[in-house]
């Protein structure tokens, strides 16, 4: 059995070294699909494959997707894009000839991509699993943007454990070549020709959101809600079909936030309020409970907030769409409340198990220094030792060196 890995590129030579490097003695073939370079992408995908090709660029990235699986020949293909990486190289291999054995070629191999967010947008680490990994002549890709593999007749998806890092969320608003501005303006193309997809309403929103126009996110979003039927204890169903619950759960966490961030504190509240009541399986994910807590926490209503942070970690990191909604940053906003209602123990308490459970969480080693320098002795001796050295030493360079009980 052959792998091949397949890519689309265009101007990449920031990162596409650190993707092909991941591939070695994970794939078998590299096919390389250029779309209109102008830097050194094309010369340093050669130093790894010769089967790099070129095709023009007409804002359609199903179209450049299939004519580079058209040019593999293994038996089974790896989607790749140039900004990520494989985090488990040591172990892809195996695990993916494993998913072949394990799995007949109707069946879409998800792979876990965990992306880096902007300071802007709060930091942190998003996941995703995402169908990458498909026996060759089986599927295509369908689409213009945010573009999925169709099957023409039944498939079903199951995990291989490879683990993708990805750098291209990392991008500030204000970067003039974030990647949302091109999706943006081939969203809007799109739309143009198919106004009732609700798919496409909720990645134009998500575009806005992440160049922080809050106010052409919420209007967006708002679209893209009310192109899904939602009825109580039912998968909710778009006029394209069913919609996956981690979309759902993405989209009302995000317009939430949206909504805060256009000052519309309460409109966030009622769009949680009510999903939560329909009791679908969007509010399965600690996201979109951690966003209301969120909500109500701004609003300073501090008994709904603790709530629903708690609901949060009820769901846990296995429900996270975002790392630290079930885990360490719904500890943490605990803290943060405990200490609105002078709580100081209980506070120590949580942002300690925040610690535990993410050593490097700034704000969290942040509000342990404030609390040391403000109440002398309220924290254990031995606090630091859950926190990561160099995470500490970050901290420790902002603020003034005093002394108190660091």
């Amino acid at each position: 059995m052959n792998i091949s890995a397949a890519m689309i590129v265009r101007n990449e030579e920031r990162c596409l070294r650190r993707c092909l490097e991941s591939l070695r003695g994970v794939v078998d073939e590299i096919v390389v699909m250029d779309t209109g370079s102008t830097d050194a992408t094309p010369s340093i995908a050669r130093e790894f494959t010769e089967r790099v090709h070129a095709i023009a660029w007409r804002d359609d990235f199903a179209a450049a997707r299939n004519a580079a699986i058209d040019r593999c020949e293994g038996d089974w293909i790896l989607a790749i894009d140039a900004d990520e990486w494989i985090l488990n190289p040591g172990e892809a291999r195996q695990r993916l000839e494993a998913f072949t054995v394990a799995n007949s070629a109707d069946t879409l191999g998800t792979v876990e991509i965990r992306s880096t967010l902007p300071v802007a947008l709060g930091g942190g680490e998003a996941i995703l699993r995402a169908p990458r990994f498909f026996a060759r002549g089986r599927f295509r890709y369908e689409g213009a943007i945010h573009e999925q593999l169709g099957h023409s007749g039944n498939s079903e998806m199951g995990t291989t454990g490879v683990v993708f890092g990805h750098s291209g969320y990392a991008q500030e608003p204000d970067d003039p070549h974030h990647k949302s501005l091109r999706n943006k303006r081939i969203l809007i193309d799109e739309i143009r020709k198919h106004p009732t997809d609700e798919y496409l309403w909720f990645q134009l929103g998500k575009a806005c959101f992440a160049l922080r126009a809050h106010a052409d996110a919420v209007a967006a979003f708002d679209r893209a809600l009310a192109l899904i039927r939602f009825d109580r204890g039912a998968t909710p169903m778009g006029l394209q079909g069913p919609v996956a619950p981690d979309v759902v759960a993405d989209l009302l966490a995000t317009a939430a936030y949206a909504h805060v961030n256009n000052g519309q504190l309460d409109n966030a509240i009622t769009l949680l309020e009510r999903h939560r009541a329909l009791g679908h399986a969007g509010f399965a994910f600690a996201d979109v409970p951690h966003a209301l807590g969120y909500a109500y926490l701004m609003r300073g209503d501090v008994p709904r907030a603790r709530a629903a942070y708690e609901d949060s970690l009820r769901l846990g990191p296995l429900r996270e769409q975002v790392t630290g909604t079930g885990s360490f940053a719904s500890h943490y906003h605990l803290g943060l409340l405990a200490e609105a209602e002078n709580d100081i123990p209980r506070a120590v308490t949580h942002y300690l198990e925040a610690l535990r459970m993410n050593s490097a969480y700034s704000p969290a080693i942040a509000r342990c220094l404030d609390l040391a320098a403000e109440r002398p002795g309220c924290l254990p001796e031995d606090w630091h030792e859950c926190v990561k050295p160099s995470a500490l030493a970050v901290e420790l360079r902002k603020r003034p060196q005093t002394g108190g009980g660091t």
